[in-house]
């Protein structure tokens, strides 16, 4: 059989290969490995990690892996409703959702939104990225659109700037920034922490509730505008360059 050129990915981890193209657990694949069915250009051998290179062939019992493009960083546009979770009891669950092309057995989210929050959300095979995305030595910036069920008082902006102490904490939150809409109702906040219900508890401090909560970026990363709710999409190469490294 002829060999097929492997690579899309430079210096993508062999395991990662598999695990993307097989649709393998990340398990399975190491175990694969491990147990010599699994060749680079012929030669057999258990380096879970070996960096993969243009022109690298990969076999598995024989067979070479064709590839496609990488697919192992999906992009949601998260609906009102649905869980961040793999729970039976809590559906509807966001894996539901995911396109049968993309559907994977190790897929998880980067981080989590509240069932009544929407926006942007990312599903990775990565564990790397994961922690990158979710890491709070990070301090990555994610913003938010409130719609609020009532004004803010007047110093609210300079106290987010200063370090929010929330109810129930000691230690106040990393500043962050809040603008105001035209409507005093509407409101954008970008944070670069992620404690449990933050935001909510953020505007809670501050005296008022939200009506509606919206995640729009995370990092360099912005919602992209052809993602209509309850739509996912796999990351473009122009978006991958976009997440942590």
């Amino acid at each position: 059989m002829a060999s097929t050129p492997a690579r899309h990915v430079p210096g993508e981890p062999l395991d990662r290969f598999l695990v993307r193209r097989l649709r393998l657990t990340w398990a399975d694949a190491r175990r694969a490995i491990q147990h010599s069915r699994v060749a680079v250009n012929g030669v057999v051998g258990k380096r879970y990690h070996r960096l993969l290179v243009d022109g690298d062939v990969v076999e598995i019992d024989g067979a070479p892996i064709a590839d496609a493009p990488d697919d192992a960083v999906v992009l949601c546009h998260k609906p009102d409703g649905w869980a961040c979770s793999h729970a039976p009891g809590d559906t509807p669950l966001i894996y539901d959702l995911v396109p049968a092309h993309l559907r994977h057995p190790d897929l998880q989210t980067a981080g989590r939104l509240d069932r009544d929050t929407t926006g942007l959300l990312i599903l990775t095979l990565d564990g790397g990225l994961i922690q990158r995305l979710t890491d709070p030595r990070q301090a990555l910036w994610k913003r938010y659109r409130l719609r609020l069920e009532s004004t803010l008082p007047d110093d609210a902006v300079a106290r987010v700037g200063g370090g929010l102490t929330l109810r129930t904490e000691t230690e106040p939150c990393l500043p962050g920034r809040l603008a105001i809409g035209d409507d005093p109702l509407d409101a954008t906040l970008e944070i670069r922490e992620g404690r449990r219900w933050q935001v909510k508890r953020m505007v809670l401090a501050l005296g008022s509730r939200i009506a509606r909560l919206h995640r729009d970026r995370i990092g360099d990363l912005e919602l992209p505008a052809d993602l209509a709710p309850g739509a996912m999409r796999a990351a473009t190469a122009t978006e991958l360059a976009r997440l942590p490294q």
